[in-house]
């Protein structure tokens, strides 16, 4: 069979990072400031299209409201998330002049890639799915992410000129992170899956 090849470039990307005084009780409030100061510190040096990564819906709309209040018009400080409606989501594709901050869930890690995005700002958790025995219910906490996760988020940047990426949390934490985020089939109940298969009569011999 024939191998294509589709080369590609990448430029070099510095991580920063730059945790709260105490990563185990950080607010939402401190987490939107933290947002702030990381942005004004990349815009001192030139403004340019940012990717956030927040865990949620709900804290994506909080980021927002508190970063409007911050930025001159100019900026435009957009969500991005997969309930978004596709007009929305295709907004963010289109070339603006304005400086664009898309706050994003971890649908931006893979899913989408957003064209001229300069610097990347990490909140380092994300909501991830996983069963729960007691409740016995598929529920949705926010976690710290892997590695992997990280690096992926990171890898947003980059790719039209070399780029920043700003974790919002210590080296250390990241060090301390699992490599890799355990596949979902761990981390889900299959009864559902299994009874549907079974109504259907599939799998059956």
């Amino acid at each position: 069979a024939p191998v294509v090849n589709v080369s590609g470039r990448t430029y070099p990307v510095s991580v920063r990072y730059q945790a709260p005084e105490d990563e185990k009780t950080r607010s939402d409030k401190q987490t939107n400031q933290s947002i702030l100061e990381a942005l004004q510190h990349l815009f001192s040096r030139q403004p340019g299209h940012t990717l956030v990564f927040l865990p949620g819906e709900r804290e994506i709309r909080e980021a927002q409201q508190y970063l409007q209040r911050h930025f001159k018009p100019g900026i435009e400080i957009l969500p991005l998330y997969a309930r978004l409606a596709g007009a929305q989501q295709a907004r963010l594709f289109r070339p603006s002049q304005s400086t664009r901050v898309i706050l994003a869930t971890n649908v931006a890690e893979t899913s989408l890639t957003l064209p001229g995005i300069e610097y990347v700002i990490d909140t380092g958790l994300a909501r991830i799915s996983r069963y729960s025995p007691g409740r016995r219910v598929n529920t949705l906490l926010i976690e710290r992410i892997s590695k992997a996760a990280a690096d992926q988020r990171k890898g947003r940047c980059g790719r039209v000129k070399a780029g920043i990426c700003v974790r919002l949390y210590s080296e250390g934490d990241f060090q301390s992170r699992d490599d890799f985020t355990a596949p979902e089939i761990l981390r889900t109940a299959l009864t559902g899956v299994v009874l549907s298969l079974k109504s259907r009569r599939l799998g059956e011999a």
